[in-house]
């Protein structure tokens, strides 16, 4: 965490999705990691180890991705871009356009390929929430459920992260809790 936390001082850009994911894994993915002994592996599970590790760093990787999807514009206005540079060139992104908020047609293919590389995380941190002990799945749950729906309000912000912070109101917060406790008590990532 102090690694990541001397990036954001030191690097405000990231070449690829490489350098990203190394800083999306000091700054949160390590929290998951460390997060695993104190939620406790359930008795029960035939989980390997490494398949709740992985998924406990991928929830880490996919919250932190959250985070710089919603903070575009704020980063921006300091003169921040966590977005890798190598896939906005491709996309014909530039940063002056990031500085400026342009939400054109690129930006929103741009983005939807963003939300859906954190959603892969999330789908892959899902499989090690059952494997935790049961006292713990309801929290994890819910982190994990409040967190994915920041992508579902940018899309409903259609895509302008720059001018509209993407959040999660109360109400759809309280009325996500009773699905995070199901799947809690289900001990399964399937609740229907």
């Amino acid at each position: 965490m102090i690694e990541g936390m001397r990036l954001d001082l030191l690097k405000t850009r990231y070449n690829n999705f490489d350098e990203l994911y190394l800083y999306c894994y000091y700054v949160a993915g390590t929290v998951g990691l460390m997060s695993v002994p104190v939620m406790g592996i359930a008795s029960e599970s035939k989980a390997s180890n490494e398949t709740i590790y992985s998924a406990a760093l991928a929830l880490g990787i996919a919250n932190q991705l959250t985070n710089i999807l919603r903070d575009v514009g704020e980063d921006g206005r300091r003169g921040r871009i966590y977005l890798p540079q190598d896939e906005l060139a491709s996309a014909g992104i530039s940063e002056d356009e990031i500085f400026r908020g342009l939400v054109s047609n690129k930006w929103k293919i741009f983005m939807k390929n963003q939300i859906k590389r954190a959603r892969m995380y999330f789908d892959e941190a899902e499989k090690g929430v059952a494997e935790l002990e049961e006292a713990s799945r309801w929290p994890v749950w819910a982190s994990l459920l409040l967190y994915r729906q920041i992508s579902d309000v940018i899309e409903e912000n259609d895509y302008n992260n720059f001018t509209k912070r993407a959040y999660v109101g109360k109400a759809k917060k309280f009325a996500s809790l009773p699905l995070a406790y199901g799947r809690a008590i289900m001990g399964t990532s399937k609740f229907f």
